[in-house]
């Protein structure tokens, strides 16, 4: 995985690799070998080129926060395969679309009524299907439509839950 971290006026590109154990990771093309664990206080420990840091991560829209004994530091993170998709993502295919079950189950609650607006990953409604809930998320903003379901119906693979345009 490659990212480009920013930190004010410095940008650097950083290739993530590992296989069992062996990590590794590029820094502007220098390789350099490490090891992370996060601890069980949300904290999380990193041996980096033989030094040990400590520090804790909050992320946020476009990066995160990496706040350690030597203060804090914003950094805006951009994952190239992220850029290139998220915005495809969140448009959606044109037009009406008709969601399906992709499982069979249950219905448990339907979470929205036609002519609602909902906006990309918003749930839709809750489908249980092997003793487990699953949420059954918008894949893109729009309008409902229809509802083809009601609470405590069953549905099979393929059947037609809603649609939204």
């Amino acid at each position: 995985m490659i990212l480009q971290i920013d930190h004010e006026n410095h940008r650097v590109t950083v290739e993530l690799a590992g296989d069992a154990g062996a990590r590794k990771v590029s820094l502007n093309g220098s390789e350099v070998l490490y090891d992370w664990i996060r601890l069980p206080d949300g904290h999380c420990s990193l041996i980096l080129d033989g030094r040990v840091y400590d520090f804790i991560i909050e992320f946020n829209d476009g990066g995160c926060s990496v706040t350690g004994r030597d203060g804090s530091l914003v950094l805006g993170i951009a994952d190239s395969r992220r850029l290139m998709h998220v915005r495809d993502v969140e448009e959606g295919q044109a037009g009406l679309q008709r969601i399906s079950a992709e499982m069979p189950g249950k219905v448990v609650r339907i979470l929205v009524r036609v002519g609602d607006e909902v906006a990309y990953d918003q749930g839709l409604l809750v489908l249980e299907a092997m003793k487990m809930q699953n949420e059954i998320r918008a894949p893109k903003s729009g309008k409902i439509r229809e509802i083809g379901i009601r609470p405590g119906m069953a549905v099979g693979t393929g059947e037609f839950l809603l649609s939204l345009d």
